[in-house]
């Protein structure tokens, strides 16, 4: 018979391996958490940690005569990109398409690429 303070021990499982169990079982949780807290940190240092867009100047915003002569009767923007330091411009028409180069800080244009329908 046992007494009340006395904790019983499964059989044939001796004493030292359930300590080593449970010091395996607190390292790995403590190892969770800290990878947990890892992939966190670095999610939030990767979302404050990115490089604003460059600014384009407010002159940039409003065509000037040269980009407004730039289309011809029946023509269309059909598509814009960053093209390094310039901004390229797809435009579609009757008479083909072509791609303009356009810089933003001075608005002159350039013809990069042209071809007929």
């Amino acid at each position: 018979m046992q007494g009340a303070g006395m904790r019983s021990q499964p059989q044939g499982v001796p004493q030292g391996n359930l300590r080593a169990l449970k010091a395996l079982v607190v390292v790995l949780g403590v190892l969770i958490i800290l990878g947990t807290m890892l992939v966190v940190g670095v999610i939030i240092h990767r979302l404050y940690a990115r490089n604003p867009a460059p600014s384009m100047p407010a002159a940039a915003l409003v065509p000037g005569p040269a980009a407004r002569a730039a289309l011809a009767p029946g023509e269309h923007i059909a598509g814009i990109a960053s093209a390094g330091g310039d901004v390229a411009v797809w435009v579609s028409g009757p008479g083909g398409d072509r791609v303009l180069l356009l810089d933003p800080a001075t608005g002159q244009l350039s013809v990069a690429l042209a071809a007929a329908h």
